[in-house]
């Protein structure tokens, strides 16, 4: 038998050009590829950062609503203490019953005797307290009288009130003078200071002391 000659096919042999091309178009196909995974990505960041937005937003809202709900219960309360303070006259005495128990809140009727107490701070300062009414006496510091549209401002934002001033600081010299069978309790007094670079000398603390507790009262 005579032997067959099988046909066996070379592989094709890829040209210069052709590589070229074949390279080119897979980094073409590439680029589109990490394009449309970049465009995807980019709308997740998006969503995410609208979400994050949404959320700052409501957060935002709610610390407003609180904000403003915490103002308006201070505003009421200072008013309540407002009214008190004015109609209480801070004395001893009076009667009070089941159906009536406004001397507790607006003073007694003893016209000797006053229902507070006293007491020194370590800077010398004498405060007093209403027992009545909770009102507490200080002596004034002036950075507080600095008013805008009547509302007490830090001072760079506002004008200082002197009558208010005044008018503060004659209402706590009476309160001091408030004669009471009730005996003043004290710190231990101290003198204390502090050193002003730019001058070089040591300034009498006191006044700071009485500025920094400014906001504090006795209730």
């Amino acid at each position: 038998m005579s032997e067959e000659k099988k046909h066996v096919e070379k592989p094709a042999v890829e040209t210069a050009d052709e590589k070229i091309k074949r390279l080119t178009l897979e980094n073409l196909q590439a680029e589109k590829e990490a394009k449309a995974l970049e465009l995807e990505e980019r709308k997740y960041h998006i969503q995410s950062l609208k979400s994050s937005i949404a959320d700052r937003q409501l957060q935002d809202k709610q610390l407003e609503y609180d904000r403003q709900s915490k103002q308006k219960t201070f505003a009421q309360a200072d008013a309540t203490d407002q009214f008190n303070w004015k109609v209480c006259t801070h004395r001893k005495g009076g009667m009070a019953s089941a159906r009536d128990i406004r001397c507790l809140t607006r003073g007694g009727n003893d016209a000797g005797q006053y229902a507070v107490i006293k007491h020194q701070m370590i800077n010398g300062d004498i405060w007093v307290r209403c027992q009545r009414c909770s009102r507490t006496w200080m002596p004034p510091v002036e950075k507080n009288f600095y008013m805008r549209n009547g509302v007490s401002v830090a001072p760079q934002d506002g004008v200082f009130d002197a009558d208010l001033f005044k008018r503060a600081q004659r209402d706590y010299e009476e309160a001091v003078n408030f004669p009471t069978r009730n005996s003043m309790s004290g710190s231990v007094q101290c003198r204390f200071f502090k050193y002003d670079r730019e001058t070089g000398k040591q300034i009498d603390g006191a006044e700071q002391y009485r500025e920094n507790i400014a906001s504090s009262n006795l209730r």
